[in-house]
């Protein structure tokens, strides 16, 4: 009997572990039911182009709704597919070329993704911004995914940096050569980290700015 309880005590931890994760609970993150209805709107009822259905969708479920990025990945990376806009003007501010993670078996014209935290590969979905500055970059913004398909993208210390290979990048080429700038994080120019900076700072303490990666 006594081996029951304990058995059943571990399942029901399981159980539990299951239903927070993802997230893990902090700023910003909200309880796993409330994310899941957030998720499942985003989904299949918002188009991520649309920037009145975004803002929208936004000023319902309590993200930001200054500002949005949108980051497309099934553009290559010699175009520019990292998208800052300002949603209370309806329009984008900025755009910068985004080089994607350096996983194994990834080619800089076919990007593999993957949540997997040694993978090195940059993660799919709704992200929000948490914090200025990393361990590594000092002019950075750390991430938390919100979906199934990033959850780890705290723990894996997914950012948003620069580096300059993208910094001198002027579009000569149809893909930026693939290297280890990025190990998963979002590549982009100094410039564009500047601004990502300004506008956390500008917005992100009253709500968290969301973020959208997407491949095709």
């Amino acid at each position: 009997m006594k081996k029951f309880f304990i058995i059943l005590g571990i399942l029901t931890l399981l159980v539990i572990g299951v239903l927070f994760v993802p997230p893990i609970y902090k700023r910003f993150t909200k309880p796993f039911l409330k994310n899941t209805v957030d998720a499942k709107e985003w989904y299949h009822q918002v188009d991520c182009e649309n920037l009145t259905q975004v803002r929208d969708y936004c000023d319902r479920r309590g993200y930001s709704t200054d500002y949005y990025i949108l980051v497309d990945f099934s553009k290559p990376s010699g175009k520019k597919r990292f998208f800052i806009y300002d949603l209370q003007r309806g329009k984008r501010v900025m755009s910068s070329y985004c080089m994607h993670g350096s996983c194994k078996g990834n080619t800089a014209a076919q990007p593999k993704f993957s949540n997997n935290p040694r993978s090195g590969c940059t993660s799919l979905g709704r992200y929000v911004m948490i914090g200025k500055g990393g361990m590594k970059f000092k002019n950075c913004i750390r991430l938390r995914g919100l979906d199934k398909s990033n959850y780890l993208a705290e723990a894996r210390g997914i950012l948003i940096h620069s580096a300059g290979k993208v910094t001198r990048f002027s579009g000569e080429k149809e893909y930026i050569p693939l290297g280890t700038e990025s190990r998963g994080c979002f590549t982009v120019s100094r410039s564009c980290v500047e601004k990502v900076i300004q506008i956390y700072k500008e917005s992100s303490r009253r709500r968290p700015i969301l973020i959208y990666a997407k491949y095709k």
